[in-house]
């Protein structure tokens, strides 16, 4: 695995009284209340009480959403990592019924997730950037942090994705230069959606069908492929359970491997 040993980190300073920056501002108070909401998960709050936070907090349909989409927060991030792969705004996706059933199912794989890995409700429906927390109780293989994320500031929501290789990529991209990171949080917080890719709709995202911890249960959807493809490389067992899932509703399958000349 690559040395991010010198990858750029985070100045931590938590006192934001006197921040004139809205952006700097929250990214602060949302450390703060990621280790209070560690503070609760220690003295036992329950998955179901993380749940009913999550919803009490204001999450709303992939629609409601939308205007939050564009925070200064979002584009603080944007502005940090130059992008050579963006996607279209929020306001630009449509969303069928299908799409608010991913959602509502990504949604939930992920507060699943962000719950066993200590990561606040917040960041579940909207950017955080920081770094990992360190597990405090046994977690799924899948689910485990590799060192980089540790290193390299990211949005949290990459945390929940139940692939190692998948997460090295996405953090190699960021320390390179070669995505735009919000555009790719974007469409996974907004999973379902149809957007305009290569010219044509597709439904974008990722699909959750099962145990959130475990691969087997995602699906990779063909706007992710089209659009992310050059961050599956390595992952082949991600798109052989796609294929498998595909295969169950007679469509055709994705390669089984994916190199950069084919998804640049």
């Amino acid at each position: 695995m690559a040395d991010f040993s010198r990858a750029p980190m985070t100045v931590t300073n938590e006192n934001w009284k006197g921040k004139n920056d809205p952006a700097e501002r929250r990214r602060i108070q949302n450390r703060i209340n990621q280790r209070a909401f560690r503070k609760r998960q220690r003295e036992g709050e329950s998955p179901k009480a993380y749940r009913a936070r999550l919803a009490s907090s204001g999450s709303a349909s992939p629609q409601e959403e939308e205007p939050e989409e564009s925070t200064d927060d979002q584009e603080s991030s944007s502005s940090a990592t130059p992008s050579i792969n963006t996607s279209p705004s929020p306001a630009e996706r449509q969303y069928d019924e299908l799409a608010r059933l991913i959602n509502r199912n990504f949604q939930a794989a992920a507060s699943t997730n962000a719950y066993a890995l200590g990561i606040g409700p917040q960041a579940v429906r909207q950017p955080e950037l920081g770094l990992s927390l360190r597990p405090t109780k046994p977690l799924s293989a899948g689910l485990n942090p590799i060192a980089a994320q540790y290193q390299v500031p990211h949005d949290l929501i990459f945390d929940i994705l139940p692939h190692p290789r998948l997460r090295y990529n996405i953090l190699k991209a960021i320390v390179a230069s070669q995505i735009d990171a919000t555009a790719l949080s974007n469409d996974l917080r907004l999973s379902g959606a149809l957007d305009l890719v290569c010219g044509s709709w597709q439904r974008c995202g990722l699909i959750v069908w099962g145990a959130p911890g475990e691969i087997q249960s995602w699906e990779i959807s063909i706007g992710f492929l089209r659009r992310w493809g050059f961050l599956l490389q390595g992952c082949e067992d991600l798109l052989a359970v796609t294929n498998a899932w595909r295969a169950q509703r007679g469509e055709a399958a994705f390669p089984a491997s994916v190199n950069v000349s084919s998804t640049s």
